[in-house]
């Protein structure tokens, strides 16, 4: 069967919280199949967030999804804001240390934006403590009000 874009569909299946929305679906027929559309899945993440165009000095850009975060991309494109690094998932320590590098150059960007995603409780703490500033929300532009 064939599932066009922008179809509504339900899934069930075991870890399905390590997927990620808006890459192709595979289906493996057979263990031996799994390894190898693993690969592929992962090489079609890193060449999506390969291809997005960033800056050296900017904001830090987090979303649930590959579509929220092409989205919130371009808003922050059309509103002329540099954004210098991007990810999907939660946000963890790691976000926050790469989002405080931007205090040596211009502490207005040591900032993260994550867009329908759980910050972890160590990453926030790291983050008042560095003076990382996390804006958190479940709509794009609610980010920039």
């Amino acid at each position: 069967k064939e599932i066009m874009a922008a179809q509504g569909v339900k899934i069930a299946a075991r870890d399905l919280e390590k997927t990620i929305a808006g890459l192709s679906m595979r289906v493996a027929n057979n263990p031996d199949e799994v390894e190898v559309l693993r690969e592929a899945a992962e090489r079609d993440l890193a060449s999506a967030l390969n291809a997005i165009k960033l800056k050296p000095l900017g904001v830090f850009v987090q979303a649930s999804t590959l579509g929220s975060l092409e989205a919130l991309l371009e808003f922050l494109k059309t509103s002329k804001i540099p954004y210098a690094g991007v990810r999907i998932g939660p946000v963890v320590r790691k976000d926050v240390m790469r989002a405080s590098t931007m205090l040596e150059h211009d502490e207005k960007f040591a900032v993260i934006l994550a867009f329908d995603v759980k910050v972890e409780r160590d990453a926030q703490e790291m983050a008042d403590r560095e003076n990382v500033k996390i804006f958190q929300a479940d709509i794009i532009y609610h980010l920039f009000d």
